[in-house]
């Protein structure tokens, strides 16, 4: 370690000789002065631990020269050395700045003690800066810690109001930490959520026996934002969702740990974690949903397989000019709604995941849904001008009839009383400049669908917003606000656009814009004729038949024996295997259900051909997806007959089998 370097200055050069002698000795370093300004040049050139400074001296005097010295080196310590000391010079000294004086003459011991006091002092000033720059520094770091947390920090008095805020608070829910010093905590709750305080702290103020030291408490509140209330519509945008953990807050100049003051909490923001677990809620209900729906199209298709069946075995004995045979082909006609019904509640079961797209004229979507739709509001009609030269479009059926009951439903939203929905398709050819002002990719050839109705309208702040996700215009309770976000995401993955029109009290008009793809075929939709004029066609031969209802083998096997032929029956996949397998007469043709629990109809058919490659077999199914229906042709599947299906139908399906 260096020695001390102390400065002497006094106009006596035997006096400073003296004392510089003297402190040598003791192992100081010594600079010497003889004047003011000499000493004021020494000290701006070096640094000195201690100054030994005589008041009078010519040209600059001691005081002056301290001053300067202070500026240079505010930490600086000075003795003051005179032969003419009072009380009040002495004070006066102290007051402009000096550590200490010593009155001339002087004994040396008592130099050397008042220096080494000095340097003491020195060091303690040195080792107090050296700390007060630790702890700033790590003030500095936690206070940057605590206003750069992603969570609210905070700290409450025994009066339940603020007494600390961080930065984060300004940032998330608007609010400056100035404001809130002092001011309530539950001033920026939500109302219904001011009731869960009573965990914290009891009626007269003091904590709750769940909040002893040491211990912390969880809880799930709304935080008011700065600008709540500003957007009516959206449930998220005035409030924070937050989860606090609280604990008790004693001060460091606080005796005891159980004298409590206050508590420290922190929150962190959990909104977006509650619009997943919404979305995922509305997820798993809409999942249900179409699991019930699947029940309940696999039952009633059921049930008008049997009204079919039984309805054309019935009109075989009537002429088809008679009154009976009319009002039984007015049956057939209900059965063909019914299974368009049914078709369409297949659709809305299964997953809204992307499907295979396929060539499709949208017109036919547009029907269904509309007819659809139209069953469930009487009180609202819908019209529909549709081009009959509509171009094919590449799309996920299921996930475009989506879109339009989305569409469907809003307009009846927008129409409490009742009221009117035109339905329009059209084809456009779109060149650059609009592709860009709609957000197409592309310019091109589209179809434009428009779903006008005579509702409400909507206003431009509304009209902004009304994709984004959790926007609701309705009452909570019946909607979500993931409507219109879902049909914007499956129009765009389709590389479309929506754009809508509206005004307050005129009705709104949503288009969406899809690619056209010319030269495609589209797609058929089979579905059962309202009316089969068709033959029957009777025949020979032993028919295996598999399916898993009851009713159906039950009217299948009637209307087969009416046409000719020797019937079999089985109830399952594997019951069929072994019906083939124990067989001696032989086997014409197996009519295979697709759809069965256990063995379905794929494994059954791959377990009777090994038994009898050359079986004639006819897929029937109700249920199956075509993907599932075009595997099976391909194996080697003669013919597939959609449920329900009348005898004609059946006979003509039997007679293409045999004559392949």
């Amino acid at each position: 370690m260096k020695p001390e370097q102390i400065l002497i200055v006094d106009d006596e050069t035997r006096v400073v000789e003296s004392i510089n002698r003297c402190l040598t000795r003791e192992g100081f370093r010594v600079c010497c002065a003889y004047d003011g300004l000499q000493a004021i040049n020494l000290f701006n050139t070096q640094k000195f631990d201690l100054v030994l400074m005589d008041i009078s001296m010519p040209g600059m005097g001691g005081y002056e020269a301290m001053a300067r010295m202070f500026e240079v080196d505010p930490e600086v310590l000075v003795i003051i050395m005179t032969g003419f000391a009072t009380v009040a010079s002495a004070v006066s000294a102290l007051k402009q700045g000096a550590w200490d004086y010593l009155k001339k003459p002087f004994e040396f011991a008592e130099l050397i003690k008042t220096v080494k006091n000095g340097i003491a002092q020195r060091h303690l000033i040195a080792e107090k800066q050296f700390y007060a720059a630790r702890f700033e520094a790590y003030e500095k770091k936690y206070q940057h810690m605590v206003n750069n947390s992603p969570d609210l920090i905070f700290t409450l008095d025994e009066n339940f109001c603020f007494s600390f805020a961080n930065q984060q608070f300004e940032t998330l829910l608007g609010y400056l930490p100035r404001e809130l010093k002092d001011k309530p905590f539950d001033a920026i709750l939500h109302e219904d959520d001011r009731g869960k305080l009573s965990r914290l702290f009891q009626a007269d103020g003091s904590p709750t026996r769940d909040l002893s030291p040491g211990c912390s408490i969880a809880l799930n509140l709304r935080f008011k934002k700065t600008d709540a209330g500003e957007d009516r519509y959206d449930p998220y945008s005035g409030f924070a969702f937050m989860e606090m953990k609280a604990s008790v807050f004693t001060p460091p100049d606080i005796e005891s740990a159980h004298d409590v003051k206050g508590i420290y909490g922190v929150a962190r923001d959990v909104t977006d974690h509650i619009r997943l677990e919404t979305q995922l809620r509305q997820a798993q209900k809409m999942e249900a949903i179409g699991t019930f729906a699947s029940g309940i199209a696999h039952d009633f298709n059921n049930i008008l397989m049997g009204i079919q069946g039984y309805a054309s075995l019935v009109k075989i004995g009537f002429n088809h000019e008679s009154e009976e045979y009319k009002r039984l082909s007015n049956i057939d006609e209900y059965v063909h709604n019914g299974a368009e019904m049914t078709r369409q509640l297949l659709d809305f079961s299964r997953k809204s995941s992307r499907q295979a797209t396929i060539p499709l004229n949208i017109n036919y979507l547009l029907s269904t849904s509309a007819k659809m739709f139209g069953r469930t509001r009487k009180d609202i009609t819908i019209h529909q001008e549709l081009d009959k030269d509509l171009w094919p479009i590449m799309v996920d059926e299921i996930q475009i009839n989506q879109v339009l009951m989305n569409l469907f439903v809003n307009a009846w939203h927008a129409m409490p009383k009742g009221g009117r929905i035109l339905v329009k398709s059209q084809n456009v050819v779109i060149d650059n400049p609009q592709a860009q002002k709609l957000g197409l990719d592309q310019a091109g050839d589209y179809i434009k669908i428009g779903v006008a109705d005579t509702g409400t309208g909507m206003d431009k702040e509304t009209l902004s917003r009304i994709f984004n996700p959790f926007f609701t215009t309705k009452t909570r309770g019946r909607g979500t606000g993931l409507g219109l976000s879902t049909a914007y995401g499956i129009i765009k993955a389709h590389k479309g656009t929506f754009q809508v029109k509206s005004t307050p009290g005129k009705g709104s008009i949503f288009m969406f814009f899809l690619p056209a793809v010319k030269g495609l075929e589209n797609t058929d939709h089979v579905l059962p004729s309202a009316e089969n004029k068709g033959r029957i066609i009777s025949g020979k031969g032993r028919v295996l038949l598999v399916d898993d209802e009851k009713e159906v083998i039950e009217v299948c096997k009637e209307m087969l024996e009416a046409l000719g032929y020797e019937v079999l029956v089985a109830g399952a996949g594997a019951q069929a295997v072994s019906l083939v397998q124990n067989d001696v007469k032989g086997i014409d043709l197996m009519i295979l259900d697709v759809v069965m629990p256990g063995m379905d109809g794929v494994q059954t058919y791959d377990a009777v051909r090994l038994l009898n490659p050359d079986i004639r077999v006819l897929v029937c199914s109700g249920l199956a997806l075509k993907e599932d229906i075009r595997q099976m042709i391909n194996k080697g599947c003669r013919d597939y007959l959609l449920k329900p299906f009348d005898i004609a139908k059946l006979s003509e399906k039997i007679d293409s089998v045999f004559s392949a």
